[in-house]
């Protein structure tokens, strides 16, 4: 199957979030973050030949210093729906987004879950494990 690499708004993001990451919540319309309306955010999708969202994530200009480097980029919300997962395809999705920002570097909170998926990915562990509410156990990863 092909899968196509784009922009997208955070509105047509909610449906796959809702399902993977924040199935806590009462509605897909509570799984918008504050940050993704402004403007130096950025929303990105992989959609099937059909059209159907099947991975995406969020880049955020939110800065962070880690051992002395910094991280200008903050990865955010990497969701795979169950269908498509270990088939590749949101590692396409993450070196799509990551040659959008040549030479930038990126961090995120990983879920315990996805970090074999970001070591894949050529990330690192930055960490010891920590927790987020009503979400889990968390590793500080980065990307350079």
């Amino acid at each position: 199957m092909n899968y196509s690499f784009q922009k997208e708004s955070a509105m047509d993001l909610r449906s796959l979030r809702f399902l993977v990451l924040w199935p806590h919540k009462q509605s897909m319309e509570e799984c918008l973050l504050e940050q993704d309306f402004e403007a130096h955010t950025s929303h990105f999708s992989a959609r099937d030949e059909k059209g159907e969202l099947v991975s995406c994530c969020t880049v955020m200009h939110d800065g962070r210093t880690i051992d002395g480097q910094n991280f200008p980029l903050r990865l955010r919300a990497m969701a795979a729906h169950p269908s498509i997962r270990r088939k590749g395809v949101s590692k396409l999705l993450l070196q799509y987004v990551e040659n959008e920002y040549p030479d930038m570097a990126f961090w995120c909170d990983a879920r315990e879950v996805a970090v074999p998926f970001y070591l894949n990915c050529g990330w690192q562990i930055m960490s010891d494990v920590y927790n987020i509410p009503l979400i889990g156990p968390h590793f500080l990863m980065v990307k350079k």
